[in-house]
């Protein structure tokens, strides 16, 4: 791959904060089918009751002990019956945000894919502060101390101008360290939740499919978005015969793109995210390729709600 320069786009970000695309996103919402954590929140929890809380999920005939502050005096008068209020269940679904850092996200750098994986970090991020969950977000690469960063976990809907700091200062450089990286980052930290891995996925299917398979293990609901760009789809369009450099390994290799190499990269291009596709499809992870070029309101609008992320 052709060398890229290191530095943050801020531009995704700044779409992302514009009051007007913020009005947007307050119509989305996340969709959690398991992993809430045990404390109390906002998040129905499936086939849930609790005593206490705002939506009434049934009755009950009282029993010895119950809190007489649920009885339902209106059924008493009618009725004759002492019945208990129960209330759906409701906790916490926490969002965990993992951005891949390595250096293939910089490359092409006209894709800025890097910027974009930013900005759509920091969408959902509001999409979930708005329906008061926490979220934080894990920058993963094998360049950072145990290979992953993390940010404290943010608590309210203003707390997106404090993750936008922690996401700007992030940059992209070094090797991919999906798996380790991830795996260090759930030890420090086991609540489970929403997990959402941001990536180029550029990696042996073997590193990425051990990766998800350390958030399946801990019951995460899992998103894996792919984002690529215009010019790793078509290489041509950026050169015909150059020597590329590796922005991971450093390795440098002439390439002429010929009809045949041509056609031999777009096979395994589709051959790399076909496969994605099908260890998602089988592990029950939403998956979703983001082309930059779309941009973020496509894949926050239509990509992800079609996969049942948002709604």
């Amino acid at each position: 791959m052709a060398h890229a320069s290191s530095g943050t786009d801020g531009g995704a970000l700044g779409e992302v904060l514009a009051p007007g695309f913020l009005r947007k996103l307050d119509r989305l919402h996340l969709r959690v089918r398991r992993s809430l954590s045990t404390r109390p929140g906002n998040t129905p929890m499936p086939r849930g009751a609790q005593g206490s809380g705002i939506e009434i999920e049934r009755y009950k005939a009282y029993g010895a002990g119950d809190d007489l502050r649920h009885l339902d005096w209106n059924a008493y008068g009618r009725l004759d019956q002492l019945l208990i209020k129960t209330f759906r269940a409701e906790r916490e679904a926490p969002l965990h945000l993992f951005v891949d850092v390595s250096a293939s996200m910089a490359t092409p750098a006209a894709d800025n894919k890097f910027g974009f994986a930013l900005g759509l970090a920091a969408s959902l991020a509001y999409v979930s502060l708005r329906g008061h969950d926490p979220v934080r977000v894990v920058g993963v690469g094998a360049a950072l101390p145990q290979h992953y960063v993390t940010s404290p976990f943010y608590r309210h809907r203003q707390a997106v101008y404090a993750l936008r700091d922690f996401l700007v200062q992030l940059r992209p450089q070094g090797e991919t360290a999906l798996a380790t990286g991830l795996d260090a980052a759930l030890r420090a930290h086991r609540s489970p939740g929403v997990a959402v891995v941001l990536s180029d996925f550029l990696v042996a299917p073997t590193t990425y499919e051990s990766a998800l398979e350390t958030l399946l293990a801990r019951r995460f609901t899992i998103a894996a978005i792919r984002v690529i760009g215009v010019q790793e789809r078509d290489p041509t369009r950026a050169f015909r015969r150059a020597q590329l450099i590796d922005a991971e390994s450093g390795h440098r290799r002439f390439v002429t793109l010929s009809p045949g190499n041509v056609a031999r990269y777009e096979r395994a291009l589709s051959e790399h995210a076909g496969r994605l596709q099908t260890f998602c499809n089988r592990c029950g992870i939403s998956f979703a390729i983001a082309d930059t070029a779309a941009g973020l309101a496509r894949c926050l609008f239509y990509d992800l709600p079609a996969l049942g992320l948002l709604h």
